[in-house]
């Protein structure tokens, strides 16, 4: 038996991509063949619903909010989430398993020394502040959370957060985003609630207060046809998926972003020290 596991091409979704095709290795006549790191959330999505992929990784708020049927409703609770976002994908060939405990969902970071001076902790401070005529900082934010329609714009009219012409605003490429805080170029910055760059002491995570950003939990997605006639396939990955919290994830996304290793080699070593490589 077959079963091509896919992701998209940042580096959290190819840790999990290649978590799942160890892991499968391991199960008696699966063949797991590697297409890791290739298309976008809708194109994967696609893919595991026509079978022409059998598995990938989804986040629930990323299914909720951005695949197929499209929903504008928030749902803030995790459990509830994922049941609505089940159901969807039963309708459409999917299956979800259980997802992992983390949620890597947005987050707007400041700089820290910058957020202690003003007084900001919250991202309803930060809108205060600008509204009641405090210098408007630079910001800086991934091109994927600029354009989404829950990503800056939504954030931004949710919040009444205020932007004044004049000060720089800087789309980038995920990760630059904190090298340009690093550099005092802005003082606010979008990241993910898993960039191993939270863990630094000049980085200051603003408490989404108003509870914003929806929870973007990791499940594993799969073709339902093969589930139903492999069901081991996902009572394997089940040991996986509950071992990624949060700060878990965040030392995977370092040895792959910082420290330069594979994800392969990654999800390879995490297998072997968890020995899920047993289970």
């Amino acid at each position: 038996m077959t079963v091509r596991i896919g992701s998209k091409p940042f580096a959290e979704q190819r840790i999990l991509g290649y978590l799942a095709y160890e892991r499968l290795r391991e199960v008696e006549r699966v063949r797991a063949v590697d297409g890791i790191g290739a298309g976008n959330s809708l194109s994967n999505w696609n893919a595991t619903a026509t079978g022409d992929q059998h598995l990938y990784w989804e986040y629930t708020g990323t299914a909720w909010l951005q695949l197929p049927p499209r929903h504008e409703e928030r749902i803030t609770d995790p459990g509830l989430l994922f049941e609505r976002v089940q159901a969807d994908a039963n309708s459409q060939q999917l299956q979800l398993a259980d997802p992992a405990p983390l949620s890597n969902e947005y987050v707007i970071v400041a700089d820290a020394s910058w957020a202690e001076q003003t007084g900001i902790s919250t991202i309803s401070d930060l809108a205060a502040f600008i509204r009641n005529g405090g210098n408007t900082p630079g910001v800086a934010v991934n091109e994927e959370f600029y354009h989404r329609e829950d990503g800056w714009r939504g954030l931004a009219a949710y919040y009444g957060i205020e932007t004044v012409s004049g000060e720089p605003f800087i789309v980038t490429s995920i990760g630059l985003t904190y090298e340009l805080l690093e550099q005092g170029r802005v003082k606010v910055a979008s990241g993910f609630a898993t960039d191993p760059q939270l863990g630094r002491a000049t980085v200051t995570v603003l408490e989404d207060d108003r509870d914003y950003f929806l929870p973007y939990q990791p499940a594993p997605t799969a073709y339902a046809p093969l589930i139903d006639d492999h069901p081991e396939i996902f009572q394997m990955l089940a040991p996986v998926a509950s071992a990624l919290d949060k700060p878990t994830m965040r030392a995977l996304n370092s040895r792959v972003l910082l420290d330069g290793v594979h994800p392969f080699a990654v999800a390879t070593q995490f297998i072997e020290n968890e020995g899920l490589d047993d289970a």
